[in-house]
């Protein structure tokens, strides 16, 4: 399986799971910006972005490298992605780099979003362009 080093600035895939087209539009268009990103896939859904990481993880695809998951979901929130996806294959669970991506300034969502070992940061939405290869260069 092709597997991208986190430490490496290039060729970076991306997973945006938010329910709304618009954040995934606002938010891809400020990732695109980065020369190092390889790939933007986005997902409206939990369940969907589920059904996708457990297609790559069968067909040995390249696992995305960064998942930015919105908290607020109808149907499957994040949180309850979040209990579905730590219960993936260690390899895709310890490649990915998981962020909370939302709205939400509730403190409880942000304390919430601690409970998770695979959640490395809570962000704000929109995405901030200077950020994202912080992020990504991120340990």
């Amino acid at each position: 399986m092709k597997q991208v080093n986190n430490s490496m600035a290039n060729n970076i895939n991306i997973l945006l799971i938010d329910d709304s087209d618009v954040d995934n539009f606002i938010n891809k268009a400020i990732i695109s910006k980065e020369d190092n990103i390889s790939e933007i896939t986005t997902m409206t859904s939990g369940s969907e972005a589920l059904a996708y990481l457990k297609n790559i993880i069968e067909n040995d695809e390249t696992y995305p490298d960064v998942i930015f998951l919105d908290i607020k979901m109808p149907g499957m929130s994040g949180f309850e992605f979040l209990d579905e996806y730590i219960n993936l294959s260690d390899s895709l669970t310890n490649h990915c780099k998981v962020y909370i991506l939302s709205s939400s300034l509730d403190n409880l969502d942000s304390e919430k979003g601690k409970e998770y070992a695979v959640v490395k940061k809570h962000l704000t939405k929109p995405l901030a362009h200077h950020i994202i290869g912080d992020l990504i260069n991120e340990d």
